[in-house]
């Protein structure tokens, strides 16, 4: 299976995949901590340096070009700095953003944390601002984004979906770029934090457990191995595959024909830092169908990588070096 992986990668730098969705700006704010504040029982920070990175479906684009792959923003930022500092990212990062709009009514969605700790010691996250800014799609610019999205898809090899619930991916959007992909054979991923089964005609969906139990109804985590359950909602949502990420329990693997895997986590069970991980994931999935990989195998690679970002502190990315490392080692757990 080692010769499989590797060539997979390697497939992946002929590979491109268009990353439609909501374009987020992480931003880390850092600092030191010295004392505790006479105002309230709180640490004051001495600040440091403010650095931003892409997040949400930016971050899913960037993860695509760090593996060599290459890829397509299709979104909307807003005509702000944030928006800027954006796409001047996703361009160094070597992610198109032709198909980027910037709206003059619309504005950047931004995640703030602040980071701090003692002089030379390990920065620790230690609050969090979100800026979250529903996009709000007229006739016209619905229209230039669902043309963006059919144009990409006669492009492309696989078409990601990242949703974060700020408006970029309504239905009739949704619709079009799964029609259009469908009509070309490509496969489409679908990762949605509120609506994980809302995408009918989906290649695979890719909810964390949560997601997966709220949008299946689940009770207990012990129902996400009830392959007959999970193939019935599959079925019911016109979805054909499903791949619930567990964290350190690794992920499940089931399809509405009620085939059902458990894949083990790869690497260290202890994670430094869990942000952006999920965005990951559909990542390397899409890459990884693109490439020929079957469902199981996709997950498989997409867990490789994710071991690789989440030991890395803030928003991050896996190079081929990294994955190709970790495929090497024989310390995949597979259940």
């Amino acid at each position: 299976m080692t010769s499989r992986f590797n060539n997979l990668l390697d497939a992946f730098a002929t590979r491109r995949v268009a990353v439609v969705g909501d374009f987020l700006l992480d931003q880390y704010v850092l600092g030191t901590t010295a004392r505790v504040s006479r105002e309230a029982p709180i640490v004051v920070i001495d600040y440091q340096e403010t650095v931003n990175h892409p997040g949400g479906a930016a971050n899913a684009a960037q993860n695509v070009t760090a593996l060599r792959g290459a890829a397509l923003a299709v979104g909307v930022v807003g005509s702000d700095r944030e928006g800027d500092a954006l796409v001047t990212l996703l361009r160094e990062r070597g992610v198109d953003t032709t198909s980027l709009f910037a709206l003059p009514r619309a504005a950047t969605s931004l995640k703030l944390r602040i980071m701090a700790g003692e002089m030379n010691a390990q920065k620790q996250q230690v609050a969090r601002v979100d800026r979250s800014y529903r996009v709000e799609l007229d006739g016209a610019a619905r229209e230039t984004l669902a043309a963006a999205v059919e144009s990409a898809a006669a492009g492309c090899d696989a078409m990601l979906l990242a949703d974060y619930g700020l408006g970029v991916l309504p239905d009739d959007v949704a619709r079009r770029a799964i029609d259009a992909c469908r009509a070309r054979g490509v496969p489409v991923v679908v990762d949605s934090r509120y609506r994980a089964l809302a995408f009918r005609g989906a290649t695979v969906a890719t909810p964390n457990e949560v997601e997966a139990m709220a949008a299946l109804g689940l009770e207990s985590e012990s129902d996400l191995m009830d392959s007959a359950r999970l193939s019935r909602a599959l079925a019911g949502a016109g979805i054909e595959n499903l791949i619930v990420k567990r964290g350190s329990k690794g992920m499940i693997v089931c399809n509405a024909g009620g085939d059902i895997a458990s894949i083990g986590i790869a690497g260290s069970r202890q994670a430094t830092d869990v942000t952006g991980a999920g965005d990951t994931v559909a990542a390397v999935v899409a890459l990884s169908l693109a490439a020929g990989a079957t469902l199981e195998e996709a997950a498989r690679m997409a867990t490789f990588a994710a071991s690789v970002v989440v030991m890395k502190r803030g928003t991050a990315t896996a190079s081929p070096d990294e994955v190709r490392a970790l495929i090497g080692t024989g310390d995949a757990v597979w259940s």
